[in-house]
């Protein structure tokens, strides 16, 4: 298959400076983009050398593009609803376990104080309970020394009467059973609350484990939350992404889409010029011949619900186009999209068309003749590689060229 139309634009089909600024900044990058440009250009020679079709191409990818953006912003916003409701339940339950944490860390906090003033009583007990055993141990020392005869004889004699004898008798015992009491009160009650701090210190462990467990529930549901939260964040992101690549795809779908309808308009134009030229001499009976030796790169036919209006045959820059069949030339002269262009009216409501030239030989109103040269091949108007567009036209109605050659 011929590939000589993407190396012979002669400095003016759209490929040809491409590449040009490619060489020029002599980058990776550039090369690679060149690489992949000529890749494309080789797996796809039908598109590259036909606006239009390659115009149907674009805008039925951006369309298929468009449905997946939909399809995934669809799936997308499903899932974060969905996230929405699991973020919002979670957030509820990491909020319930936060307040019981909260509670739990009180009660252990209540409890820590409450063991603090036990043991700190306990302290003072110790203190008092070593008092009043000084204090016994002094007065045993005492008795032990003087005797309890001497002592309850002193308080006998020193009495004024035997009732006041007895009495200071019973006041001396007295006085030696409360101190005992005293130290096994103070001892008692040592005990008592060391009984206590131990109950309060199994009490605060208990506590502190529970605050714990709660503790690493309430982290782990957090962890979570927050891993759903940054799901959702990302979710988000990615959604906000496509709906800007989407609203980016559809603004460029529309540029082809309106270049597409430009071409469709250019083609009327083609097909009012095919109509309007002034009645063609009589044909020569020898049938119609091809405008150019080249590669048919592009048929004629419906693509992508448009129609490809005739045949693209590619060919060389500068080579020569001839007339298919004798005619008057109805137009001469640049068409927009279509270039230069020539359009012949024949015998028979039949007229040809031929476009994207780099010159043109004949003039409007000018006869000519079978196989006579009417323009060189080019890439003018949409195009994207040196080639002829030829159409035939019945009565302006585009018809399949292969037909008539």
């Amino acid at each position: 298959m011929r590939l000589g139309f993407w190396t012979s634009c002669d400095g003016r089909c759209p490929l040809h400076e491409f590449l040009v600024l490619l060489i020029q900044r002599r980058t990776v990058f550039a090369v690679a983009i060149a690489v992949t440009t000529l890749a494309v250009l080789a797996s796809s020679e039908v598109g590259a050398a036909d606006p239009q079709h390659a115009l149907d191409h674009k805008i039925a990818d951006a369309k298929a593009r468009e449905q997946q953006l939909g399809d995934d912003i669809a799936a997308q916003s499903e899932a974060i609803s969905s996230l929405r409701g699991k973020i919002d339940s979670l957030g509820a339950e990491v909020d319930a376990l936060e307040a019981t944490l909260d509670s739990a860390r009180a009660r252990l906090a209540t409890i820590q104080a409450r063991l603090h003033e036990q043991t700190r009583r306990i302290e003072l007990l110790r203190d008092q309970l070593g008092i009043a055993r000084d204090r016994l141990a002094a007065r045993l020392v005492e008795i032990y020394t003087s005797g309890d005869e001497t002592d309850a004889l002193a308080i006998i004699l020193g009495a004024q009467s035997l009732d006041d004898a007895i009495e200071q008798v019973e006041l001396y015992t007295r006085v030696l059973e409360q101190d005992e009491e005293l130290v096994q009160e103070v001892d008692d009650l040592r005990t008592q609350m060391l009984a206590a701090r131990k109950e309060t210190q199994e009490l605060e462990r208990r506590q502190a484990q529970e605050t714990e467990l709660i503790a690493d529930q309430t982290a782990a549901r957090r962890a979570a939350y927050e891993s759903l939260v940054a799901e959702r964040s990302g979710l988000e992101d990615m959604r906000e992404n496509r709906q800007s690549a989407l609203a980016s795809l559809e603004v460029q779908r529309k540029e082809w889409e309106q270049e597409a309808d430009a071409l469709a308009a250019q083609s009327a134009q083609v097909a009012a010029a095919a109509t309007s030229g002034s009645p063609p001499p009589s044909g020569d009976g020898s049938g119609f011949a091809w405008p150019v030796s080249g590669t048919v790169v592009s048929p004629f036919g419906m693509r992508w619900g448009r129609l490809h209006a005739g045949i693209d045959i590619a060919a060389p820059t500068g080579t020569p186009v001839v007339a298919s069949a004798s005619g008057r030339v109805a137009y001469a002269g640049s068409m927009s999209g279509y270039g230069l262009i020539v359009v012949i009216q024949h015998a028979g409501s039949i007229a040809t068309a031929y476009a994207h030239n780099s010159s043109l030989a004949v003039a409007p109103g000018q006869s000519v003749s079978r196989g006579q040269v009417i323009a060189s091949v080019g890439c003018t108007g949409h195009c994207y590689g040196p080639h002829v567009h030829f159409e035939v036209r019945v009565n302006g109605t585009p018809v399949d060229p292969m037909g008539y050659l």
